[in-house]
């Protein structure tokens, strides 16, 4: 009797094909930028194909984090919808095609190559087309009660997929407004709205399975403030309007839902505390927001990138470190525990977080030695986390069930 052959451990189940190739192009990106720094620092400047600093912005806004929901998005996302699973002819080509076109990317931006950089846009934008119109099909099919969730993503995927047409628009024609409208549709239309979603839809659930007793505190008014606060910033920030109108009421509302939502009961279980400390930076960044406005309404000093960098260095990059470790660690069979080393990487990500927060606040020459250290640091904690996750996606199941 003949008998069907397993497929490929690395293609069993949709996080896997995703999550690898974000974790090293993630550790490929902050590299690359300590690099660049550096050599910045010894006064050789790298000629690339767009300037330095918006090419980092793109590349850490579209670099690796839709990568990273990919995974997690065909995961999470037909459980929370109740519908099967796309069949793999459906998904597989979404993480390939945006990989590819970043690796793409990366090479015209170093190769000078206007042409590689097209391509590689044009990849990503129609992997992240794709994901969106599979989403929304998944969405369209279920007859889920709590559907809420799923339809903010939705609109998230759908401004992300408008901020990558922005950035054509930005590669082709060179303008510096079209690279604004992008870093505003992707910061505040896109990346944020979705952190926002999937916080308050697992924070409190994973919380109702860690600590006892605990009643899960997620009302909708609280999703609605969140994603208005985030949309309305962004909007302000386009129009060069001040945002501390907004700043200040998001800055007590998040930090309150760190502490309705028991950020210092989850102490008690690092791998729990991990998704705590890393949304608690959310109410910090916009605590610097709120600071940064009112010290320019008395004219003085403003704060530079540190509340911008405080949400994307400090809740960002916490928040996928945490998430996907949680993510991997369960699909994997392996206990749903963060063991000592991953501790001790995630106090480290912390810890540098913190730092690149400080060094928009330090004097220039300072600062100037800081930032490739922080860039740096934070890439030898994802090689750390990598060489240790890595070969997670590559092995079938500890526990010996599919997935």
């Amino acid at each position: 009797m003949s008998t069907i052959k397993p497929p490929p451990a690395l293609l069993r189940a949709p996080h896997r094909l995703a999550f690898l190739p974000a974790a090293v192009l993630m550790l490929l990106s902050l590299a690359g930028w300590s690099l660049l720094l550096w050599q910045r620092q010894a006064g050789h400047a790298l000629a690339l194909a767009v300037p330095a600093s918006q090419a980092h912005g793109f590349l850490m806004l579209y670099g690796f984090f839709p990568l990273f929901m990919t995974g997690f998005i065909l995961t999470a996302g037909p459980r929370w919808l109740g519908v099967p699973s796309p069949a793999r002819p459906r998904h597989l080509p979404i993480p390939l095609l945006y990989a590819g076109g970043l690796l793409f990317w990366l090479a015209g931006l170093i190769a000078g190559s206007n042409m590689l950089l097209h391509l590689g846009w044009l990849a990503m934008s129609a992997g992240w087309a794709l994901l969106t119109l599979l989403f929304g099909q998944l969405l369209r099919q279920s007859q889920a009660s709590d559907r809420w969730h799923a339809r903010a993503v939705l609109v998230a995927f759908i401004l992300g997929l408008a901020g990558l047409l922005a950035a054509g628009a930005w590669l082709f024609s060179g303008s510096s407004t079209a690279w604004a409208l992008m870093r505003d549709l992707a910061l505040w239309g896109f990346l944020l709205p979705v952190f926002i979603t999937v916080s308050h839809r697992m924070l409190p659930f994973f919380s109702s399975t860690a600590i006892a007793p605990y009643t899960p505190w997620r009302p909708w008014r609280l999703l609605v403030a969140l994603l208005s606060g985030s949309v309305t910033h962004g909007l302000l920030n386009a129009l060069q309007c001040p945002t501390l109108i907004v700043d200040l009421p998001m800055a007590l509302l998040c930090l309150y839902t760190s502490w309705c939502w028991q950020c210092h009961r989850s102490l008690q279980v690092r791998l729990l505390a991990m998704l705590h400390l890393a949304f608690l930076w959310l109410g910090i960044g916009f605590a610097l927001f709120a600071l940064q406005g009112i010290l320019q309404l008395f004219g003085q000093p403003a704060l530079g990138l540190a509340p911008l960098h405080a949400i994307t260095v400090g809740f960002f990059i916490n928040m996928v470190l945490a998430f996907v470790s949680r993510v991997s660690l369960g699909h994997a069979g392996l206990p749903l525990e963060a063991r000592p080393w991953l501790w001790r990487l995630y106090q480290f990500s912390q810890l540098m977080a913190l730092l690149r927060v400080l060094c928009d606040l330090l004097p220039s020459a300072t600062a100037a030695i800081m930032l490739p250290l922080t860039a740096g640091g934070l890439a030898v904690g994802m090689l750390f986390w990598c060489r240790r996750f890595l070969p997670v996606y590559l092995l079938p199941r500890a526990d010996g069930k599919d997935g």
